[in-house]
């Protein structure tokens, strides 16, 4: 069974990206660190080697198709899978380590995965 997604869990773009969640929904802690609930992986940026973020463990090397090229960095959409069908933090599903989502860039569309939930107690469906 999947694991649930916490602060701290770790998605990554298609361009090589790494970004550590860093908030989380309190009502439902697992090691202290509060439940990803679905909408808070929508709008963040992964940060590029020119323009790094906060929670960055990698930038995203996505550039535009123009001469020079610049980095800009993805930029997360919902997820479209891996949200929990049973367990809610207030009525909102959790994520979940199988979740994935589009991303946007001046590069053009990718996509980003979870490459750790942040946590290994709580599994859900």
């Amino acid at each position: 069974m999947p694991m649930v997604l916490v602060k701290g869990a770790i998605i990554q773009c298609t361009h090589g990206g790494q970004l550590q969640l860093s908030a989380g929904d309190s009502r439902l802690t697992v090691g202290d660190n509060g439940a990803i609930t679905s909408g808070m992986e929508a709008g963040l940026t992964f940060g590029s080697p020119t323009s790094p973020v906060s929670g960055m463990l990698s930038p995203c090397s996505a550039q535009t198709p123009t001469t020079p090229s610049t980095f800009v960095a993805c930029v997360t959409a919902p997820a479209v899978a891996g949200v929990s069908k049973k367990l809610t933090v207030g009525n909102v599903p959790v994520l979940l380590d199988s979740a994935t989502g589009s991303t946007v860039s001046g590069a053009g569309p990718g996509k980003w995965s979870v490459s750790s939930a942040g946590q290994i107690k709580l599994e859900s469906v």
